[in-house]
């Protein structure tokens, strides 16, 4: 492939580094004659904008919220991950059609097969914190690679739905029934945290909490009371080392910043246009490249 026309669409989008990164991706690769624009794109006007683009040549192009649960249905082809959870960040024009995948639950993956050396995840306990999309996505590819999984939310019923949509899946599904049983579901507060967290194995922060501009958590006492060999992982990336990460560094854990989820997000996504996945090489360096300012 020696050219890639690429686009990002979401509102707001003006801050997205996903140029930056596919840039990355694509100068390691080779691709001389690359582009990836940013483009400011709501519900209201997705149709369009994405008709425009097919008609314009582009090779594909990512989604962010609020576009995605839209965008799945927009698809013509469209993954099983990305058609179960109603949600495609990823899409590969080709013929004139619509291809569509997720890659948000693959980037959790792959960054948690970074921190554990590829250790496998079957068997591992999870406590998910939050209830929203990032939380939806990671929670269905923990929970089919055999991942034990207890979420924690401010608002227990948004975990309860969380729950249940794994359930509807499974009812739907019976093939996948086994992996999506057992999802136990917790409140917010600091006691019930630090009680979660004395057995997880891992814990992934999907919440916006630590994000510049946010709220930081009531308390990080939970930390303490995660075993010395877990591994902590922060959605947010903005800043790259939040208070969470350095909390769970200073007790010697090892911490993963959000950015290696968009950075392996963005692997994937670059692979479904190209056929070929950055290796960890590549990834190191994109990771490096876009994490300037933060």
């Amino acid at each position: 492939m020696n050219s890639l026309k690429l686009a990002v669409l979401g509102s707001p989008i003006a801050h997205s580094r996903t140029p930056g990164l596919q840039e990355s991706f694509a100068r390691d690769a080779g691709i001389s004659d690359f582009s990836c624009e940013r483009i400011e794109t709501d519900c209201s006007n997705l149709e369009a904008t994405v008709a425009r683009l097919v008609r314009e040549g582009y090779d594909g192009f990512n989604c962010t919220m609020p576009l995605k649960g839209d965008m799945s249905r927009l698809a013509d082809d469209i993954d099983r991950e990305a058609s179960l959870l109603c949600s495609a960040n990823t899409v590969a024009v080709r013929g004139g059609r619509l291809s569509a995948i997720t890659t948000d639950g693959g980037g959790i993956l792959l960054t948690l097969r970074r921190a554990l050396a590829a250790e496998p995840l079957e068997g591992k306990k999870v406590l998910l914190l939050g209830a929203g999309g990032a939380a939806r996505s990671t929670a269905l590819s923990l929970a089919l690679a055999g991942a034990e999984l207890t979420v924690c939310n401010r608002t227990l019923s948004s975990a309860e739905s969380l729950a249940a949509m794994l359930k509807k899946i499974a009812d739907e599904n019976p093939d996948l029934s086994r992996q999506l049983a057992n999802v136990k579901c917790r409140g917010f507060d600091a006691d019930t945290l630090c009680d979660a967290a004395k057995s997880a194995d891992i814990l992934i922060n999907c919440t916006a909490a630590g994000m510049r501009g946010s709220q930081e958590f009531d308390s990080l006492g939970f930390v303490d009371s995660l075993p010395k060999s877990a591994v902590v992982v922060d959605a947010v990336y903005n800043p790259l080392k939040t208070r969470l990460l350095l909390a769970a560094e200073e007790r010697g854990l090892t911490a993963m910043s959000g950015l290696w989820m968009l950075v392996y997000q963005g692997a994937l996504s670059f692979g479904f246009w190209t056929g070929a996945v950055p290796d960890e090489d590549a990834c190191q360096r994109a990771f490096e490249r876009i994490s300037d300012g933060l």
